[in-house]
């Protein structure tokens, strides 16, 4: 793929196929936001996250993988820095997740791998379109 481009004399689509070919070549997967089956007000791959988990997980009940999974998902959006701010220490640091068997100890969830890279799912997606949904105060 020839990646010389010059100011100005390339489109957004070259660019934009330049950038993915640049993600499959460390072994990403192409996916088109459009072929990816979710609700349009759904930003989080919660297949991907269910196979990750069962996989670095094995013992998760079901009930357990949807509360890791929620844990993520349900962070509020407002304010947005602090919500913001949430996830990222979330997706960093992890969390320690109450066992639904009260024998078992409680399990420090990681939502990626930091030590077995290649475990994490990494995916290349374009066009991936969001909903926005916006809530007005009345006073």
């Amino acid at each position: 793929m020839d990646y010389n481009f010059v100011r100005g004399q390339f489109t957004e689509a070259e660019l934009e196929a330049a950038i993915i070919g640049l993600f499959q070549e460390q072994d990403y997967v192409y996916v088109t936001g459009d072929t990816i089956h979710r609700g349009f007000e759904e930003t989080l791959l919660k297949d991907d996250m269910r196979v990750y988990l069962s996989t670095r997980y094995p013992d998760l009940t079901e009930a357990e993988t949807e509360t890791v999974i929620g844990r993520l998902e349900n962070i509020p959006s407002a304010p947005l820095y602090q919500g913001n701010r949430e996830t990222f220490l979330l997706v960093n640091e992890g969390f320690d997740l109450m066992r639904d068997d009260p024998g078992k100890l409680a399990l420090h969830i990681d939502y990626i791998d930091w030590a077995e890279p290649e475990s994490n799912i990494f995916k290349v997606v374009n066009q991936f379109s969001i909903l926005a949904r916006i809530f007005h105060r009345v006073s």
